[in-house]
């Protein structure tokens, strides 16, 4: 009688035999049964075999599982501890997939595959379900430092190396983008002969000028043949990820170096500027680029540009900087002044489209009138203030006040805003001139105290300030002016600045006026010597042998007697 063991292996050989299955081969069976973690397989044998489903994930065909579908499986094990057949749907993609690049890379052939993701030092991807990998040298034929953008894309690669024992597969891109490189270059250069147009991609921005992908070679358009114009960057005119139309306009020798141009495609407009714009016209423009001498402005459809100097700007706003005045961007009207076609070079002005306010000036104002204006702005110098909507004058520090000798103090108590009288000092339509003044409404205080008085006259004074070279004193509460050291006293020993203090008041004689300047000098020692010879005269004389002291004497007893009576 035969036993369960040797039926169960006449069994197996019968199978074997009639099926021809056999473990680590790759055979084709049928989808019993899909469910959440296995899928059922029929291979014909005895029992079915069970395939863990995320085998179907990694291949990428999860989605398409049907019961009744015929699939290829690889053969691990025919009856494993509990009696199941072992199979592996993965393997035998990978093992077919093995095959078929194992003859591509013999036979030197290309092969697409997809990124699927970042390595440690390069890019995963996949080719026919099987892994590869994507060294960050072989990416790009320049370094590449940001590979985000070629995740998740399908790409063609160069298979440089495969080794079945360890399942490694290095594939190149760069190779792939060379000899399309090689291609590229040689039609540029058949092109570069006839002054032919290429069509590319602007990549990036220099200050210099932009990058443009022609399809796997770069080329350079310096700044200078984007726009006919002055731009300050490529921005102004290309945008980044756009194609255009450019001109070659040389190749290097070694082909490594492409020049573009972007404006040699229109026609220069210096070519025909008569055609475009004429001299003393006035036409729409708009500020492209502020500096500190002046404005550039592109001319509405003329594809021209020109500058409009800081002094062109305003007929009324003077030593402003442009900034203040106009902004980038800003649609204005300007008017042609000169046309230099040899320099390629356009002057215009703004100030020009208007009237010339200072040309009736001197007939609406005239010098010594009395206006009410209102304060524009406040300098370390001065007051601005509004002649008219048009132009301001200057009142200077120095004309603020007559007591106060630089203007410093008084220049502080005014505010911008502020409504002020003031007088026209000067008008100066050539200059572009107008000064003002507000110390000059009232008569000036030092002539009118002076008017009456003479060299040798005393005067009254208080002492303000005490210092090394003598004493400051003011006379009637507002005139300033120096007693030095050596005019305090006629005696040198009492020429002591310890004998004095502020505020002190003192006796001195004017000892000389210039009211031109505005200036006058006192003297202590002055009034001291006229003094003592006044008593001389009175009270003595050489010939009597008198000596000061008996005079000084008589002089206080009949002072005394005086008194008495």
């Amino acid at each position: 009688m035969i036993s369960n063991d040797d039926y169960s292996k006449l069994l197996d050989q019968q199978f074997e035999t009639k099926t021809n299955i056999s473990a680590n081969k790759i055979i084709s069976g049928t989808i019993l049964k899909v469910s959440d973690q296995f899928v059922t397989v029929d291979i014909g044998y005895k029992s079915e075999g069970q395939i863990p489903k995320e085998e179907f994930l990694n291949t990428g065909s999860s989605d398409d599982l049907k019961e009744g579908q015929s699939i290829e499986v690889f053969i691990e094990k025919l009856e494993d501890r509990e009696g199941n057949v072992r199979l592996s749907h993965e393997k035998a993609i990978k093992m077919k997939s093995w095959e078929k690049l194992q003859k591509l890379y013999d036979n030197k052939e290309r092969v697409k595959g997809f990124i699927v993701g970042k390595a440690k030092a390069g890019l995963y991807v996949k080719i026919m379900g099987t892994n590869a990998f994507l060294p960050l040298s072989q990416i790009d034929v320049r370094p590449v430092r940001d590979v985000s953008h070629l995740i998740k894309t399908e790409e063609t690669f160069e298979i440089l190396k495969m080794d079945y024992s360890k399942g490694n597969i290095v594939v190149s891109r760069k190779a792939i983008l060379e000899e399309k490189q090689k291609v590229i270059k040689n039609e540029i250069l058949d092109k570069s002969k006839s002054d032919s147009v290429v069509n590319g991609r602007v990549k990036t921005f220099t200050d210099y000028g932009a990058f443009v992908d022609l399809g796997g070679i770069d080329g350079l358009v310096h700044l200078s043949d984007i726009s006919w114009s002055r731009i300050g960057h490529p921005s102004d005119v290309l945008e980044v990820g756009k194609n255009y139309d450019f001109k070659i306009l040389k190749v290097s020798d070694d082909s490594e170096k492409i020049s573009l141009g972007y404006k040699q495609l229109k026609d220069d407009p210096w070519a025909k500027i008569e055609d475009k714009i004429t001299l003393n016209e006035i036409y729409d423009g708009k500020i492209t680029h502020i500096t500190d001498y002046g404005a550039f402005v592109q001319l509405t459809e003329k594809d021209l540009e020109g500058l409009v100097h800081s002094n062109d700007i305003s007929w009324t706003k003077k030593n402003i900087h442009p900034n203040k005045i106009l902004e980038v961007g800003f649609n204005i009207r300007v008017k042609v002044l000169e046309i230099d076609k040899e320099k390629k070079r356009i002057s215009l002005g703004i100030k020009q489209t208007e009237p010339n306010p200072w040309e009736n000036i001197l007939n609406e104002y005239k010098k010594d009138q009395t206006i009410d204006t209102e304060i524009k702005n406040i300098t370390e110098f001065g007051i601005f203030a509004k002649l008219n909507e048009n132009i301001d004058g200057l009142i200077h520090k120095n004309d603020l006040s007559w007591t106060d000798s630089n203007g410093d103090r008084t220049l502080k108590k005014y505010q911008k805003g502020q409504n002020i009288q003031v007088k026209i000092l000067e008008i100066d339509p050539e200059k572009e001139k107008i000064s003002f003044g507000i110390k000059q409404l009232s008569p000036d205080p030092f002539h009118e105290f002076f008017k009456d008085k003479n060299k040798g006259d005393i005067v009254s004074a208080t002492i303000t300030k005490i210092n090394n070279n003598g004493i400051d004193v003011e006379v009637a509460n507002f005139i300033e002016t120096t007693i030095r050291r050596k005019e305090l006293s006629k005696n040198k020993e009492e020429q002591n600045i310890s004998r004095y203090n502020e505020g002190q008041k003192i006796d001195a004689k004017i000892s000389s006026i210039d009211l031109t300047n505005r200036k006058f000098a006192l003297s202590i020692r002055q009034l001291e010597i006229d003094e003592e010879q006044s008593l001389l005269e009175k009270y003595g004389s050489k010939s009597s042998g008198s000596v000061l002291g008996d005079i000084l004497g008589k002089a206080l007893d009949e002072d005394k007697d005086t008194k008495a009576e």
